[in-house]
C-alpha cells in the first residue's frame, strides 16, 4: 500500500506543479504540499501554515523592536552591554606568527 500512496503523492505534486506553470526548483515544496491535501491534515498545521505563522512572529518582533515602553530607559540587547564598544577581531589561522620583520612602506 506505501507504493500506491508514494504514486498518489507524485501525480499530485505533478498537477500542482504543472497547474503553477512548471517552476523549477519547486519540487520540494509541491510534494509537501501535496502529502498534506492527501493526508487531509484539516487537524494539522500545514507547512505553508508553520512559514505563515513564522513570518506573523517575525513581523510582530519587528514592530515591537521600534516601539517605546513607558518602562525607564531603553537597555541594551542580550548580550551586549550599555556603553560597550565593539572590540576589534583578528583572525588567525592557527599558526604561529612569523619571527621576520616586515618593513612599513608607504603607497600602494
Amino acid at each position: 500500500m506505501a507504493i500506491d500512496k508514494h504514486e498518489q503523492i507524485r501525480l499530485r505534486a505533478y498537477e500542482i506543479w504543472e497547474a503553477e506553470g512548471r517552476p523549477e526548483g519547486s519540487d520540494l515544496r509541491h510534494w509537501m504540499q501535496a502529502c498534506d491535501e492527501l493526508a487531509g491534515e484539516d487537524e494539522h498545521e500545514t507547512l505553508q501554515d508553520l512559514l505563515d505563522q513564522d513570518d506573523r512572529d517575525d513581523a510582530a518582533l519587528l514592530q515591537g523592536a521600534g516601539e517605546s515602553s513607558d518602562l525607564g530607559p531603553p537597555r541594551a540587547g542580550l548580550g551586549q552591554v550599555a556603553g560597550a564598544t565593539t572590540p576589534d577581531i583578528e583572525i588567525t589561522t592557527g599558526e604561529k606568527p612569523s619571527a621576520r620583520n616586515i618593513k612599513k612602506t608607504e603607497g600602494p
